[in-house]
């Protein structure tokens, strides 16, 4: 399939990039193109402008210090989980990039780009053709969300692995745009809503992301499932962490709902108590309510309310190193 016609614009540095966002309303940022230039293949997302960042110095690179570890939103996925030290003392973070995709996507994806990713929906993610044969989707400029069959709302599902990882790790993210620049908590960049999934105005861009000095060096995991693990978005994933000595815990999932999620009940349940089998099975039940996930897939909500429950049962065990 052809790409449509677009202005395409590729920027020296953040500031000619904003300036660009700030005089063309439809632009839209192209990092590694991996999502964007599929959709718009399939005439989902018909942007007039292209910004392309991927020239800009100072956007690459992982740098750790006192703070902790910074990481710019232009590295690719594949250079996260081949740093040996960010799989040794980030083991999610590694596990979470290592399972996006096939190694293409890994080496030309960034992790700003995994992101700012769309939400996926089985009725918005098709060619033109396929979407011809009922009304088009509210996601994709029509009135209906087909998931519920209701006007005005779409029920899209955020689907990107790298988003629970860096939840679980308390991570930052900084964006700069005409107002100039700021550091939000990762949580607050995602709305909940299907349509427009970011909290970004449109004359930011994501910059950076910052974990703290105290998600170091502890346990954690992701792990996801999916119909081919290697080159497959999840249908559902899950990070955990146990944080410090204090026996408390940190897990959040993705594919369950509109935005990557923590699973705060799941949390408050296990603080502080050990990680028995027995616990562990307790949790699985909470962690089934911990989203509302909506038939965006093939699969049934409560099939993957019941993998929401297993994977954390997984994923604990794999972040601590014990057997199944």
């Amino acid at each position: 399939m052809k790409l449509p016609n677009f202005e395409y614009f590729e920027p020296n540095d953040i500031q000619e990039a904003v300036a660009i966002l700030q005089k063309q309303p439809s632009a839209r940022i192209l990092a590694g193109g991996t999502d964007l230039l599929v959709n718009m293949k399939h005439r989902v997302e018909l942007p007039e402008v292209l910004v392309n960042i991927k020239r800009i110095a100072g956007l690459d690179g992982i740098e750790s210090d006192d703070h902790g570890i910074r990481i710019g939103a232009l590295t690719p996925l594949k250079r996260i989980y081949s740093t040996p030290w960010i799989g040794e003392r980030l083991p999610a973070l590694a596990q979470a990039a290592s399972s996006v995709g096939a190694y293409h996507h890994q080496s030309m994806g960034s992790l700003g780009g995994n992101l700012c990713q769309q939400n996926r929906c089985k009725f918005f993610n098709q060619s033109r053709w396929w979407r011809s044969s009922r009304p088009t989707c509210y996601k994709a400029g029509g009135d209906i969300c087909h998931v519920v069959n209701q006007k005005e709302i779409c029920y899209s599902g955020y689907c990107g692995d790298v988003a629970p990882a860096l939840l679980v790790l308390n991570a930052t993210v900084t964006l700069a745009g005409a107002g100039g620049t700021r550091q939000i908590p990762l949580e607050d960049l995602f709305t909940g809503d299907g349509k427009a999934p970011l909290q970004l105005d449109r004359t930011e861009v994501l910059t950076e992301v910052a974990i703290p000095r105290e998600s170091l060096d502890v346990p954690s995991s992701y792990i996801k499932f999916a119909n081919r693990e290697s080159i497959d978005f999840p249908i559902v994933g899950c990070a955990f962490l146990a944080a410090g000595t204090g026996k408390e815990y940190r897990i959040a999932f993705t594919a369950v709902d509109r935005k990557p999620v923590r699973g705060k009940k799941v949390e408050a349940f296990l603080k502080g108590k050990d990680l028995t089998e027995d616990h562990l099975k307790e949790s699985s039940g909470l962690a089934a309510k911990a989203a509302s996930p909506a038939r965006t897939t093939v699969y049934a909500p409560s099939y993957k309310r019941k993998l929401m429950g297993a994977l954390v049962h997984k994923a604990a065990n794999k972040a601590m190193r014990r057997p199944d």
